[in-house]
């Protein structure tokens, strides 16, 4: 299926984007991670005699209201067969389909990343070289698919890259083009004489030829296609197309026309989707009745917004920035867009809800990866891949381990001493200068002296339309035309906005997402670094940059470093239990021991079902943040152990001028930079 070739080679902006929109928002629904009034979470708390920072997040709240069944744990066979009672399951015509592909064994790193010859290729025409697998890498996966080549660049042509269709792209089954493609690029690579090569080459051969290894072996197995859902009811696309049609600029009347034309091959793109998902389910992956419910209820939401979708007002604006449009043309433009989003795309979405209810019947469950054939060499794989390092799981759970030791330490030695003055901060602190743009002109000026100068650039705020307040984050990021330093855009959700909105403004704006997106397209040579940017490089950054931000908002105290040390938590026991229920085979029970282990009560396994279920659902995701923080704050602390007199602001310097490498490779290049 092309869209793996596409995700594990990190050439998926459209994700990318998508996380920006849900990732910094997902977690907090869940833990409220980042952004709890400390007053509310007393109110809320049940369990007074335990101290506010020990009771239970506030989510706890809604998932008691629900009460699910505890998911059990189901033995896995190679695969599960779907009822036999008549009507039980609908009737799928997909033909013969061809029998998957599993590995054996888990991988080591030798065989997902094979040593390989020195090549020969030196000086310009190796360079020339790498300048070649980079834009047929790009004119690949950005160039097939319209809204990815229109959200990446203003001018895709300027980069050679030239978009084949109007069309969200294709979903195939077969890889053999994709391996092809992948060996070939390889090849030249491998061809390269990489000791000759300069340092911004160097990092860029890195990058690319680390990611291309590790396509190629998700690419050998074509039962790894079908572990995971297209429609996770969290992170799938659905839940965030309206926010990337909104961002699609109009420059001329075909602009106009070719959004229409998008917005009517979604009917196609989505049944592609919803097969998708038939097809996995057939083959006996199907998820439980549950999640294809929560799914079916993301595309509810869309066929709700109906009536008054916000989409309506953006396209009449944007057609308004058209030079030389007539009032003729504009009319029958609106007409027509109007007429495609209530005769296809809301009458899609309701189909796609229907398709996912359809699949309830084949009463799937949903397990941990290594709970399928395959699945622990797969997940060791997407390990890899979404943690941005080559540190093996065990030693990942160590460093997990250790910090939420730290942590349960820090908050023990305030609770039980014998100064209670960080009371008062903990429960009535603001940090916090107002709204959005007060926010953000202090903290722009505030953080000069500690970070890098970042290129003049602008940005613009759009407030989350009233029907997505409830389930989005207070503030999020998002970042596209990155060959424009003026596209940049900051969503508030006024709605979701607490007293910590100051630190929130901190993750999303300066110094975290957009300074370092802005800083990173003015010094990177190659565009693929900061086009195919790890996830859990950027949110490594945003998480570790949000906590040293505490500093502008209020001097050092026991109170300022319980709530710092309670926001790092949720983080890292999240992304301890993905390994956990993925990798260790954890059950419900086991997360709920965890929990109850670090909070220091009893907390049951209704309390954590909603975590288990998007854990299950969706592998690997808390560690991409959880993981990400860890291992950016490892490698700032070591370098900073190894250069005692380094400022922060040359600490951070070369931590960014080594680009979004692998971990191992950022601090290889902050040693060389600061040595």
């Amino acid at each position: 299926m092309k869209r793996y070739s596409a995700k594990f080679l990190a050439l998926f902006l459209t994700a990318a984007m998508m996380f920006s929109l849900t990732s910094c928002s997902t977690i907090e629904s869940l833990f409220d991670i980042d952004h709890k009034d400390k007053k509310e979470r007393e109110k809320d708390d049940d369990d007074d005699d335990d101290g506010g920072w020990l009771s239970k997040s506030d989510d706890d709240d809604d998932e008691d209201e629900d009460d699910p069944d505890e998911t059990e744990e189901t033995e896995e066979t190679e695969e599960t067969e779907p009822s036999d009672e008549p009507g039980d399951v609908p009737d799928y015509d997909f033909g013969d389909l061809p029998d998957l592909t599993y590995p054996d064994h888990v991988p080591t790193e030798d065989e997902i990343h094979p040593p390989h010859d020195p090549g020969d290729v030196t000086g310009q025409e190796a360079s020339d070289l790498l300048d070649e697998v980079e834009l047929e890498i790009l004119q690949r996966y950005i160039g097939s698919n319209y809204i990815d080549a229109e959200l990446t660049f203003e001018d895709p042509s300027a980069y050679g890259i030239e978009v084949d269709e109007v069309s969200w792209g294709e979903i195939t089954y077969d890889h053999t083009e994709d391996m092809e493609f992948v060996d070939g690029e390889l090849e030249k690579l491998y061809s390269i004489d990489y000791e000759n090569l300069d340092d911004q080459d160097r990092i860029f051969y890195d990058r690319v030829v680390g990611d291309l290894e590790l396509s190629k072996y998700m690419l050998s197995y074509t039962a790894f296609d079908y572990y995971e859902s297209s429609f996770n009811p969290l992170t799938g696309p659905q839940n965030d197309i309206f926010f990337l049609l909104t961002v699609i600029s109009f420059d001329t009347v075909e602009d106009a026309e070719n959004y229409i034309t998008l917005c009517e091959d979604i009917d196609r793109y989505y049944d592609q989707l919803c097969e998708f998902e038939e097809r996995r389910a057939v083959y006996g992956f199907a998820s439980s009745p549950e999640v294809y419910e929560a799914i079916a209820e993301t595309f509810d939401d869309l066929v709700d917004q109906e009536p008054d979708c916000f989409l309506y007002d953006t396209f009449e604006e944007r057609l308004d920035n058209i030079p030389g449009i007539t009032d003729q043309q504009k009319a029958d433009l609106i007409d027509e867009h109007l007429s495609v989003m209530q005769d296809v795309v809301f009458p899609e979405f309701e189909e796609c809800a229907e398709r996912m209810r359809a699949l309830e019947s084949f009463n799937g469950s949903d397990m941990g990866m290594s709970s399928y054939e395959g699945g622990d060499a797969y997940f060791v794989a997407l390990f890899e891949d979404q943690t941005n390092s080559r540190l093996s799981i065990e030693d990942s759970i160590t460093r997990l381990d250790n910090y939420l030791d730290y942590i349960v330490d820090t908050m023990d030695t305030v609770a039980n001493g014998t100064d209670y003055s960080w009371i008062d901060t903990y429960l009535y602190h603001t940090y916090s200068m107002g709204d959005t743009q007060q926010n953000l002109d202090y903290l722009v000026t505030a953080i000069m002296d500690d970070f890098p100068d970042i290129p003049d650039h602008d940005y613009f705020l759009m407030e989350v339309p009233e029907a997505f307040e409830d389930s989005f984050s207070p503030a999020a990021y998002l970042g596209f035309h990155l060959d424009n330093y003026d596209s940049n855009m900051i969503i508030t959700n006024n709605s979701n906005v607490d007293n910590d909105f100051g630190i929130t403004c901190a993750h999303e704006g300066y110094p975290g997402h957009m300074f370092q997106s802005l800083y990173h397209r003015s010094i990177c040579e190659h565009p693929y670094m900061y086009v195919c940017e790890p996830t859990a490089y950027a949110e490594g950054w945003a998480t570790y940059v949000e906590n040293y931000s505490y500093k502008y908002f209020d001097e050092p105290s026991d109170g300022r470093d319980l709530i710092m040390v309670e926001n790092e938590l949720n983080v890292v026991i999240m992304a301890r239990c993905d390994i956990g229920i993925n990798y260790e085979n954890w059950t419900i029970d086991d997360v709920a021991d965890l929990y109850s282990e670090v909070y220091g009560m009893t907390i049951a396994a209704s309390d954590v079902q909603d975590l288990y279920n998007l854990l299950v659902s969706d592998p690997c995701y808390a560690i991409k943040y959880g993981c990400g923080f860890i291992n950016t704050g490892y490698a700032m602390e070591q370098i900073r152990s190894e250069f005692p007199n380094a400022t922060d602001e040359e600490i951070f310097t070369a931590y960014l001028n080594a680009q979004p490498g692998t971990f191992e490779n950022i601090e290889e290049h902050m040693r060389a930079e600061l040595g």
